[in-house]
């Protein structure tokens, strides 16, 4: 997979290994998460899923179940699409979840990044037609394609302000310090610094070794107390 097609999928693959089977007061959520390779409903609906109100559409889990799909063999490839397409959608809410989140707080997406993101996508697809293929691989036009970017970036924009905000205490950071003074600060200094000298340098490490708990919490907390219908 190229690496601008990998942005469109990133995020909700980087939750992956925190997601969990979907809360919420809906019945359906639960043989979805029991069994996920169970039939399909035939017709498969065009809306999969409700969180908290918002429709979620098949089109929209299409590209993201397509990445995993491709991985399977051709012979494989029936026998695993339910399973394959419940991942996804679960993929999915969990991503919408935390949007609804980051526009509730007010959240946004640094425009600049959003754009050299599309811009390094178009280059990659030089001429028209290979472009035009790609959005159509995706499900995507160029402004849904934009969309989808800001979206993504909006997540990322909320996980990163929940790191930072992740509270370290005192105890917790000297215990690092004293385990290893000399592994903070610059690293030819004649002596270890001071533990207020590099207080800062051990909360950050201390929180970026905790991100998968950090945001798998987030997650949790926002299950909790969302409406979540699963149609799948």
């Amino acid at each position: 997979m190229s690496r601008t097609r990998a942005v469109l999928v990133v995020v909700a693959l980087a939750l992956a290994a925190c997601s969990r089977p979907a809360g919420g007061p809906a019945p359906s959520a639960s043989p979805a998460a029991l069994d996920p390779g169970r039939p399909l409903p035939s017709p498969v609906p065009e809306v999969v899923a409700r969180v908290n109100g918002q429709p979620i559409r098949i089109h929209q889990i299409l590209p993201l179940a397509k990445a995993e799909l491709d991985r399977a063999s051709v012979a494989d490839r029936e026998r695993v699409k339910a399973g394959v397409l419940r991942r996804a959608l679960q993929k999915y809410v969990d991503r919408e979840l935390l949007l609804q989140e980051a526009l509730a707080r007010g959240v946004t997406a640094d425009s600049r990044q959003v754009d050299w993101a599309y811009d390094q996508m178009r280059r990659e697809h030089g001429d028209e037609a290979a472009w035009e293929e790609f959005l159509a691989g995706q499900g995507l036009n160029p402004q849904s394609l934009r969309a989808e970017l800001r979206a993504q970036h909006t997540v990322a924009a909320l996980l990163e302000q929940e790191v930072q905000g992740w509270p370290v205490t005192e105890a917790e950071a000297r215990a690092v310090y004293e385990s290893n003074p000399r592994g903070f600060g610059p690293p030819d200094a004649e002596a270890p610094p001071s533990f207020e000298a590099v207080r800062g340098e051990i909360e950050e490490a201390l929180r970026r070794n905790k991100r998968g708990e950090i945001q798998d919490a987030l997650l949790a907390r926002l299950r909790a107390k969302a409406r979540i219908e699963l149609l799948l």
